[in-house]
């Protein structure tokens, strides 16, 4: 554990274990009181709210998997083990759940993607599996047991006709026990299993990443807006192709990398697009009544009301741009004044115009709200 309060030695977690090798902090973090069963099982009854139960035979190893909303009938005719609920994106739900994200704040936010909240009872769990995205697991409450295994890949085989993706092979290499406040870290691609010792509550932070495919394919759209039709394929300098007139030759591949080479070599226009597509929502949550404030009738209610984030919104910031559930917002604002609107739950009035302007444009869009 670090001395600056930090539950993590940062250095040390970002140059041995950050996508390199799991680690393990026991009594990393606090968080008393944070939610109950009763409430994450309400939670999933709410239409708008990704949910699961997953749920096992151990008898006859068969898993079983139903997605929400539920009823409270569907709970009450569980059995008494081996079942496990997951709830997504309770941080948009819960603000209390919300500020756990401060323990992790050594890492850029954009990059979190939801947290996941699941209840298991005795030996309830999702089975052996590998996620493509780094995570935490902090124990809320109660114990789980964890098994790490093998590193995966895209050539790790997964059981048939399963209804969750389970390894077919799992090679165990330690085995935790993790109780209230303990943290394990597990990069992307360690395999994976735990279960549950009596009913237990671990909370996930989980990371968005992209996949090369999805990158390329989202800018290439992006950048298929932006470059003009009149700029096409060009070959000056061609070399005489009488002897093979159908070959395509390492000097036409020059020339087409030269037309992707001007995109990789924009850094701004790269980081106005990953601004974007790293803060588009993921979740049909955000979707609340903003009214339609004029800048009159907007500050002398903000004078009375903070503001305050919609917690299904992403936001992130470079040099003049606010980056906004996947709009980019040009502003003067300096990086103090981006970094308070995208850190803080609660924005005070401000007699700064430029926020001011800013502000009212991010509340008519729904991304800040007034508390009442």
């Amino acid at each position: 554990m670090s001395t600056d309060g930090n539950p993590f030695n940062t250095k040390e977690f970002l140059d041995n274990h950050w996508q390199q090798s799991p680690l393990l902090i026991r009594k990393a973090l606090s968080w008393d009181d944070l939610i109950d069963a009763d409430e994450l099982a309400g939670l999933a009854i709410e239409d708008g709210v990704e949910s699961r139960l997953i749920y096992n035979e151990p008898e006859s190893d068969k898993w079983h998997l139903r997605h929400g909303p539920f009823t409270e009938d569907d709970f009450s005719e569980l059995p008494k083990s081996h079942w496990t609920l997951l709830v997504q994106a309770v941080d948009h739900w819960i603000p209390e759940v919300r500020q756990v994200l401060k323990d992790f704040q050594f890492l850029p936010q954009w990059r979190i993607d939801d947290i996941m909240i699941s209840f298991a009872t005795d030996g309830g769990g999702v089975g052996p599996h590998f996620d493509q995205y780094d995570v935490f697991l902090v124990q809320l409450s109660g114990k789980r047991s964890w098994k790490v295994g093998q590193m995966c890949d895209d050539n790790s085989d997964l059981v048939d006709q399963v209804p969750v993706k389970l390894l077919s092979e799992f090679h165990e290499t330690d085995t935790w026990v993790l109780e209230p406040g303990d943290v394990l870290y597990l990069p992307p691609g360690q395999a994976h299993w735990g279960a549950s010792i009596g009913d237990s509550m671990t909370l996930s932070v989980g990371f968005r990443a992209p996949s090369d495919s999805e990158i390329v394919g989202e800018l290439g759209h992006f950048m298929s807006a932006l470059v003009s039709d009149f700029q096409r394929y060009e070959d000056p300098q061609l070399s005489n192709r009488s002897a093979h007139p159908h070959e395509i030759l390492d000097e036409d591949v020059s020339r087409l990398q030269s037309v992707l080479q001007r995109v990789a070599e924009d850094k701004d226009l790269l980081k106005e697009w990953f601004g974007r597509y790293m803060t588009e929502p993921k979740y049909d949550d955000m979707s609340v009544d903003t009214g339609d404030w004029t800048r009159k009738s907007f500050l002398e209610h903000w004078q009375n009301a903070p503001l305050v984030r919609n917690p299904a919104s992403r936001l992130a910031y470079s040099h003049r741009a606010l980056y906004v559930d996947g709009q980019s917002l040009e502003t003067n604002l300096n990086k103090a004044e981006l970094h308070q609107i995208c850190d803080l739950n609660e924005i005070p009035f401000s007699t700064n115009k430029d926020m001011q302007m800013l502000m009212l444009e991010l509340l008519n869009t729904g991304a800040v709200l007034f508390e009442e």
